[in-house]
Formats: structure tokens, sequence, C-alpha cells
């Protein structure tokens, strides 16, 4: 998941726990889409690729999801190219990133246990195909109070969660431009993305 590069813009390492963010879909990006990870301060036109279906089993994933929202994912040959240098990554989450159909997966929960253990008050909750940490919400209270958006996100199951939508102000989609509907920052081509990058559904 500002305009700097793709994930660079609301996506913060915050530390362990991937938190749901507007912007595009990197690990390797301490900054970068639909995505925020959280605890040391850390989750996407005219696609050039084909979409990958993902499907999550017990925190593991079998590719990206298409929801119809292209992104820019950082490219990958083996997991540790999507790894953010310093850190133990390949590892246990919130490390185990992994490198699928040439394109960087981010980290994948297996419980609500896993995320708290990194982040108070956060659930394991399927996103996009992808098992991720998010703050469920009923209403923007709890989202403001620790600066995560509003209560804008829907997992897959129709639950509420955090997010910081690419429309809130101080945001910035650089190169993108920002679904109004989704909230997250989206391209139509590779070229909108950095180098490296590929805009996939």
């Amino acid at each position: 998941m500002k305009a700097r590069p793709p994930l660079a813009t609301v996506c913060a390492w915050i530390g362990a726990v991937v938190l749901i963010s507007a912007c595009g879909s990197s690990a390797s990006d301490p900054e970068g889409d639909t995505t925020v990870m959280a605890s040391t301060a850390m989750a996407t036109g005219e696609s050039t690729s084909a979409t990958t279906t993902a499907s999550t089993t017990g925190g593991e994933t079998t590719g990206p999801m298409g929801d119809g929202v292209l992104q820019c994912v950082e490219t990958c040959e083996v997991p540790t190219d999507c790894c953010v240098p310093g850190t133990p990554c390949p590892g246990a989450y919130p490390y185990n990133i992994d490198c699928i159909d040439g394109l960087c997966i981010p980290p994948s929960c297996v419980d609500d246990t896993e995320c708290q253990a990194v982040a108070a008050s956060t659930v394991c909750r399927p996103v996009a195909g992808n098992t991720t940490c998010v703050v469920p919400c009923a209403d923007d209270a709890p989202c403001t109070a620790i600066d995560l958006g509003v209560c804008a996100g829907s997992d897959d199951d129709g639950a509420r969660f955090c997010l910081r939508r690419c429309d809130a102000p101080g945001e910035f989609c650089g190169n993108q431009t920002c679904d109004s509907t989704s909230g997250r920052c989206t391209c139509s081509s590779d070229g909108q993305c950095q180098s490296s990058w590929r805009c996939v559904d």
C-alpha cells in the first residue's frame, strides 16, 4: 500500500504489524499501499500483467487478489528481494514476506494473537485475499486516536477497519492518482510506478 515512491506514501514502518493504508503494495519499501507496517515506523489503466487470484489459508497466500484497483507492486525473483535491509526477513511474522509470480507479497498473519504481540488492539483479518493486521472500528474514534485515518476500510468479510485514505488532507499519490471509491492510490500503467515496480490488479 503521500507521493514519495509508491509505498512511501501513507505506509511507514511503524513496526511489526501490517496496518492498512492507501498506498501501493510492497514489503520492502519502508513507506509505501494498501498497507502500513506498524510498531518500528511501517500493507497498490492498463496493466501489463495478468491478474493472479489469491487464496489464504492459515496466514499463507498464493498471490495477490485482483479487486479492480491497479496498484504499483515491487517485482522480485526471490523473497529476499522484497525485504527491507537490516530486518530478519524473510522469517516469522511480520517478516514472512514472499515472492510469488514475480511480485512481492506482504506478510500474512495467522491469528489475532500474532497481531497483538506486536501492536495492541489489532486483529488478523482477510483483506484483498491476504490476511493482515488491522485496527477494527465502528466509527472514526479508534482510528483518529492513533492517527490511522478513518473507519473506511472493509475486509473480505465486510468488517470495518481503520484506513488512511489517499484523499485525506496531506496525503499525496505522486505519479499515481487517488481512487475516490477505494481511497487508495492507483496506477494505469507501469510508467507511473518506480523502477522495478509494476502496475497490477
